[in-house]
């Protein structure tokens, strides 16, 4: 029953906080961008770990949950979607789009942020 209730949450629009990430595309070249939390886990992959800095930003952007495989596919490309979040037509990022919709604001706005990996993997655990 649970389930059902998250598909009825997801037929809108939703605020969600968003981070800032800072992008070294090369040694010259940097780019600021506010994104998802979960879209720094495209941006690592494609610049690699160590090119990209996030942030905690006050602000919030709006998504439309069931929309955002495809936003992220259209934006990044299909494989590059895939081998971050899998084969498997969104339903990872989907779950990890409903955890974001049912948190609260974090009581802990000082706490560095966590890479989505450092988050499954440790849950709540810091690693450095």
């Amino acid at each position: 029953m649970n389930n059902t209730m998250n598909k009825e949450l997801i037929h809108s629009d939703f605020q969600i906080k968003e981070v800032e990430a800072v992008v070294r595309r090369d040694a010259f070249t940097t780019i600021h961008v506010h994104v998802p939390p979960y879209e720094t886990n495209i941006l690592r992959n494609l610049f690699g770990r160590e090119n990209i800095t996030v942030f905690e930003r006050q602000s919030k952007t709006t998504i439309t949950p069931e929309q955002e495989y495809d936003r992220l596919c259209a934006k990044y490309g299909h494989e590059v979607v895939a081998k971050v979040f899998g084969e498997d037509d969104g339903d990872r990022l989907m779950e990890i789009v409903e955890g974001l919709m049912s948190e609260k604001v974090n009581p802990q706005e000082n706490e560095p942020l966590k890479t989505l990996d450092e988050t499954l993997e440790t849950k709540g655990g810091k690693k450095r």
